[in-house]
């Protein structure tokens, strides 16, 4: 009895420590596939802090939006093998097959800082201004935490502040 209750403590062990190994592996594979997103489109811009890359490709002429602010935007979600997965515009919806009839496809609004996106989508609206285009490669820890990387496509259309719109 002793003998089996000893194997199947090390049997224990070893599966949580193989757990443990495949969770620095999943990290591992993430940041080796964001490094090859970011070197085959030729991006080379330095990570934020919190790991968020940031690529503009329009500056805004507009207001920056501030927490607590709403704010309207267009997105394109993809990984980052090029699969679009989720839009709020049609166009692309159509063009990709995820078209539905039951969707409605208009600017997405939210309160910057309020919890109700993604880390890496709220953080990456704050460097934005109103009227400009960016890319954010955001690791999954912004994101889904899926070890799953993914492209969020943006266009700040305006900011709201408190009963005020700025475009």
């Amino acid at each position: 009895m002793k003998k089996i209750g000893l194997f199947l403590l090390f049997l224990l062990i070893a599966i949580t420590s193989q757990h443990c190994l495949k969770a620095v592996d999943y990290e591992a594979q993430e940041q080796k596939a964001i490094q090859d997103f970011l070197n085959t489109n030729g991006i080379t811009v330095q990570p934020k802090e919190s790991g968020l890359y940031y690529v503009e490709q329009e500056a805004g002429t507009g207001v920056q939006p501030m927490d607590s602010d709403t704010v309207s935007i267009n997105y394109i979600v993809y990984k980052l093998n090029g699969l679009v997965f989720d839009t709020n515009i049609e166009d692309v919806a159509k063009n990709h097959g995820l078209w539905n009839s039951n969707a409605s496809y208009s600017p997405f609004s939210f309160v910057k800082g309020s919890g109700s996106v993604t880390k890496g989508v709220d953080e990456g609206v704050g460097y934005m201004k109103t009227g400009g285009k960016a890319t954010l490669v955001i690791p999954s820890k912004l994101a889904y935490k899926d070890y799953q990387p993914l492209a969020f496509y943006i266009e700040l259309l305006e900011v709201n502040h408190d009963t005020t719109t700025v475009r």
